[in-house]
């Protein structure tokens, strides 16, 4: 279906083509990416805060982790986007560059660094198209050449990058990587933690998981919804996490709800989940990675 017809194609059926569509380019990725069970895990973090927003638990644990930042280039000089706009920002350059600066801050409190990839967030590349797996994995290249697991976020939102990142997990799944999706902030508590996570009392006119499920039906390898393993962290952990997020302070701000403090709130931050995909080996092998299994 050429893009015309599937401009004018019913809803339904323009979105099972974009779906077959999604699943062949999954299907067909010859990723330049090695499994090594001795490697580092990988942690793909779409933007400069989405690591410590959303995997303060992985960060905080001890041994070797990679973190790649995958859509962190610098926008063209003269340039000021709608969110940097909101942000207070003057220039978008300028504010890239304060985000790189706020992002070594954050993460030295984990005793963390991370690798920033020259590829451009969804706002700065608009009108232009999203990159392809391959050149996400081109980029990736650059960085680290194998891993034992990958960590990515698994977009319950609508923003593109995320969903881009997932994407590209997926198809390393699809060649026998193991990955595992983690719950992003803020867009995974727009109606708040489901009970099963924060432990609170089911409420039969608030279904988490219902709104969860429409962002995850293109992701048939995650399985279980409720199989995924939820990190609390205590008190101290909790601060600490807090104090490395308001290290973003160009977007802490806005992130956080204003005065609704939804970021700031420990019973919101201090909850951390991930999902472990089921692994598609390279031709029609199919092994599945047990639940709680490490590489």
């Amino acid at each position: 279906m050429d893009a015309d017809r599937l401009r004018r194609a019913p809803a339904g059926l323009a979105r099972r083509w974009r779906q077959q569509r999604r699943d062949h380019a999954t299907r067909r990725l010859h990723t330049s990416l090695r499994f090594d069970a001795a490697a580092a895990p990988l942690l793909l973090s779409p933007h400069w805060d989405d690591a410590v927003f959303d995997c303060w638990a992985l960060l905080s644990d001890p041994g070797e982790l990679r973190i790649v930042n995958l859509f962190a280039g610098i926008p063209q000089a003269g340039r000021l986007t709608r969110w940097d706009r909101v942000t207070g920002a003057a220039e978008s350059a300028l504010r890239a560059r304060e985000r790189i600066a706020e992002d070594v801050e954050a993460l030295a409190r984990a005793g963390r660094t991370a690798v920033n990839l020259p590829l451009l967030d969804a706002e700065y590349r608009e009108p232009g198209p999203p990159p392809s797996l391959e050149a996400i994995d081109r980029a990736l290249r650059t960085a680290v050449s194998a891993t034992a697991r990958v960590y990515a976020p698994a977009a319950l939102g609508q923003n593109e990058d995320h969903r881009l990142a997932r994407w590209y997990a997926r198809a390393l799944a699809h060649r026998g990587i193991p990955v595992s999706l983690y719950a992003d902030l803020p867009y995974c508590v727009t109606h708040g933690w489901p009970h099963w996570v924060d432990g609170s009392e089911p409420d039969r006119y608030r279904d988490v998981d219902a709104f969860w499920r429409t962002l995850l039906v293109d992701v048939p390898e995650l399985g279980d919804l409720r199989a995924g393993r939820v990190r609390r962290l205590d008190d101290e952990q909790a601060a600490a996490k807090l104090a490395a997020m308001r290290a973003y302070r160009t977007q802490f701000p806005s992130l956080d709800g204003g005065r609704t403090e939804l970021l700031g709130n420990p019973e919101t931050h201090r909850f951390e989940v991930v999902w472990e995909l089921r692994t598609v080996g390279r031709g029609d092998q199919l092994r599945t990675i047990e639940r709680g299994q490490r590489p």
